[in-house]
């Protein structure tokens, strides 16, 4: 019954893994006006995940979520300065208004989340698809490989308080598969060269940084998911957690 159990969840987590990168490739690849609308949308769901994690916010759960998603687009697409107001603005609310626990590690996430969010524009419109194909497939194949290396190999663990289940193996492992899928880009595109090699692993680092904070954030509110809005997967934050620590480290630069 057990197996069962585990062999249909797998299945579901299958499914939803494939519709997520079917519509994450048409996105990606349309790039323009779409794909900020597809971001602005995705900024809503990670918000009001956070804001979840806790019974006293839910009351203003929706409120704050559309009211960054609006400042991120004002950052997006007219003027970063008054988006940067306006956050200001949405933290104090948060703060003395909502007053979560930990609103500090919050606040701090949700920063990162603006800026990565703004890089991962920038990096589409302004530098290229390949290359933010790279970046996808290095946090990718980072978390693939701590996966696979970690569940082959366990050995000592990286972080038990926070992540009990990753260990160093997988770490090396994830840094590992990150080298391997550049080291492929290098040798088909043009665009990727054998720097990006050196990259990779900072990518895969960052990756893996990004993972922690969000499990931390998660342990500290006595959950396990961030929701259950992608069967199989728990939430965005979940799936989007290393991305979201990759991107930051990609330095946005909000267009004029």
């Amino acid at each position: 019954m057990s197996f069962q159990i585990k062999k249909s969840e797998l299945f579901i987590r299958i499914i939803s893994s494939i519709i997520m990168i079917f519509i994450a490739t048409l996105l990606i690849g349309a790039g323009g006006m779409l794909f900020e609308i597809s971001l602005i949308l995705l900024s809503i769901f990670f918000v009001w995940e956070i804001l979840g994690f806790e019974d006293e916010t839910k009351y203003y759960r929706k409120l704050l979520a559309f009211s960054f998603a609006i400042l991120f687009a004002i950052y997006l697409w007219l003027d970063p300065i008054i988006s940067f107001i306006i956050f200001s603005m949405f933290l104090l609310f948060y703060k003395f208004i909502v007053k979560p626990n930990n609103f500090n590690k919050r606040a701090v996430y949700l920063i990162i989340i603006l800026f990565s969010l703004g890089a991962m524009s920038s990096l589409r419109t302004d530098i290229g698809l390949i290359q933010t194909l790279w970046v996808i497939s290095c946090v990718v194949a980072s978390d693939v490989g701590g996966y696979f290396f970690g569940r082959s190999f366990g050995g000592p663990k990286l972080w038990s308080k926070i992540s009990p289940k990753k260990t160093w193996s997988g770490i090396l492992g994830g840094w590992f598969l990150a080298f391997l899928i550049t080291y492929l880009f290098v040798y088909y595109f043009d665009q990727i060269t054998y720097i990006y090699l050196y990259w990779s692993v900072f990518i895969a680092i960052s990756s893996q940084v990004g993972d922690l904070y969000e499990s931390a954030l998660k342990r500290s509110a006595g959950i396990k998911d961030s929701s259950n809005l992608i069967p199989g997967h728990g939430g965005f934050l979940d799936r989007f957690d290393g991305m979201i620590g990759c991107l930051l480290y990609t330095s946005p630069s909000p267009r004029d």
